[in-house]
C-alpha cells in the first residue's frame, strides 16, 4: 500500500515538474518573439523618422521654389512694363523724326543738318532708355528673353545707323516670332531701314505690310505717313497726296495726321 502511494506521488511530481519545464519554454519563446518585435518596431521608428525628415526637407524646398517663382513673375512683369515705356519713347522718336522731315522738306535744308537733329533725338532716347532700364538683367522665361533680346538688338543696330544689319535681325525676328508681341513694330522698322537706305519703293511695300497684316496696330498711322513721305522722295506728289488724305480721313486725331495736313497744304492738296 505504501509502495503504491509512493509510486503515485512520484508520477504526480514528475508531471508537475514536466509542466513547469514546458511552461518555462513557452515563456522564453514568447520573450524571444517580443524581443524580435521590439527590434522591428525600433527599425520602423527609425525609418519613419528618416521619412519625416525627408518630407520636411522637400516641403521646405518646395516653399522656396514657390517664392522664387513668384519673384520671377514679378520681375518679368516689371520688364514688360519697362518695355512698354520704351515703346512709347520710340513712338515719340518717330513723331519728332516726322516733324523734322517736314521742316526739312519745307525749308530745303540739307541732309546733314537733318541727320544732326536726328542724332540728337536718338541720343536723348538712348539716355531715357538707360534711365528706365533695370540695374540688373531680369530673369524671365527663356522664350520671352530670346524674343525681347532679339528685338532690342535689332533696334539698337538701327539706332547705330547699321540699317542693313538691323533689317536682317528684324526679319529674323519675324521668321521666329511671326505673331510675337513686337511683330507689328518689327515689320514697321524693316520699312524704316529701307527708307533710311533710300530704297523708297521697297519701303512703300513694307509699310503696306504693316497696314494689311496688322490693321489694329498703333503703327498703322506712322506707316501711312512714311508711305506718303516715300512717294515724295520718289517725286510722286500725286500718290503722296492720296496717302496723306487717307491718313487724315482714317486717323484724323493722330500726330501723323497733323503732319500729313501740313504736307497737303504745302502741296496745295487740301
Amino acid at each position: 500500500m505504501r509502495a503504491g502511494s509512493f509510486f503515485l506521488l512520484v508520477i504526480l511530481l514528475s508531471s508537475f515538474l514536466w509542466g513547469c519545464v514546458a511552461q518555462q519554454q513557452d515563456v522564453e519563446a514568447l520573450n524571444a518573439q517580443v524581443y524580435h518585435l521590439e527590434n522591428r518596431l525600433n527599425a520602423l521608428d527609425k525609418r519613419l523618422s528618416a521619412l519625416e525628415t525627408e518630407v520636411a526637407r522637400l516641403n521646405e524646398k518646395f516653399a522656396h521654389l514657390e517664392k522664387t517663382e513668384t519673384r520671377l513673375n514679378e520681375l518679368a512683369q516689371r520688364q514688360a512694363d519697362l518695355a512698354d515705356e520704351l515703346e512709347k519713347l520710340q513712338a515719340e522718336e518717330l513723331r519728332l523724326s516726322g516733324q523734322l522731315e517736314q521742316l526739312l522738306y519745307q525749308q530745303g535744308q540739307d541732309r546733314e543738318l537733318f541727320q544732326e537733329f536726328q542724332a540728337q533725338i536718338l541720343a536723348r532716347l538712348d539716355r531715357l532708355e538707360k534711365a528706365l532700364a533695370p540695374k540688373k538683367k531680369l530673369p524671365e522665361p527663356k522664350k520671352e528673353v530670346d524674343e525681347e533680346a532679339l528685338y532690342k538688338k535689332a533696334l539698337n543696330l538701327f539706332r547705330q545707323k547699321k540699317y542693313e544689319e538691323a533689317q536682317a535681325l528684324f526679319e529674323e525676328y519675324l521668321r521666329r516670332y511671326p505673331r510675337g508681341k513686337r511683330a507689328p513694330n518689327a515689320t514697321f522698322w524693316i520699312g524704316e531701314c529701307l527708307y533710311k537706305r533710300k530704297l523708297y519703293e521697297e519701303a512703300i511695300l513694307q509699310y503696306q505690310k504693316v497696314i494689311d497684316e496688322f490693321p489694329k496696330s498703333g503703327k498703322v498711322p506712322a506707316a501711312l505717313l512714311k508711305q506718303g513721305l516715300s512717294f515724295l522722295r520718289l517725286g510722286d506728289t500725286e500718290a503722296a497726296a492720296i496717302v496723306f488724305k487717307k491718313l487724315v480721313r482714317l486717323y484724323p486725331r493722330t500726330e501723323q495726321a497733323r503732319i500729313a495736313r501740313k504736307y497737303l497744304a504745302k502741296l496745295g492738296k487740301k
